[in-house]
This record gives structure tokens, sequence and C-alpha cells, in this order.
């Protein structure tokens, strides 16, 4: 089997190019495969997100440490989101 890779310009002419591409006599397949850039955008922010995110956590523990206190539990983390919540709903009913 041999394999033609073809770049194009625009994704407007991607369907009329894969239908011709299509047309022709042995042709098995044809798949479209788009540029890291254009296909994983979201992607590419979501884990520069998660990165940050975790890297902000890990300094936070480092720091923790440092001054020699304890880390926080997750029963804890929750009741104090929960306080947060019921302070956030108090001052909205006022």
């Amino acid at each position: 089997m041999t394999q033609i890779l073809v770049t194009l310009n625009e994704d407007a002419t991607t369907l009329h190019v894969r239908k011709a591409i299509e047309l022709l006599r042995g042709v098995v397949s044809t798949t479209v495969f788009k540029t890291k850039d254009e296909s994983n955008k979201k992607t590419l922010r979501q884990q520069a997100y998660v990165k940050e995110s975790l890297e902000r956590a890990f300094d936070e523990m480092k720091q923790v440490r440092r001054e020699g206190r304890k880390l926080q539990s997750a029963d804890d983390f929750i009741k104090e989101l929960e306080a947060e919540e019921a302070r956030l709903a108090d001052q909205w009913i006022k």
C-alpha cells in the first residue's frame, strides 16, 4: 500500500479535495488529520491550566511544610467550602 500526504491551507476545501481523491481508482480510504495547533487549542489551554493549578498546590504544600503547619484535610476543606457557600448565600439574601 502507498500513502500520499496532502497539506491544505483552508478547511473549507478539505471536503471537496477528499471527495475528489475518493473518486480516483484504487483509493482505499481517506483520512483527515488536523495540525496540533488547530485541533488541540482547547486541550492545550486545559493542560496549561491544570499544570498551573498543580504547581500552585505544590508550592503551597512546600510553604506549609517549611512553616511547620499541618496540611488541611479534605474534610476540613469541604467544610470550609460549605461555610463560604453559606456566607455568600446569607449575603445574597440580605
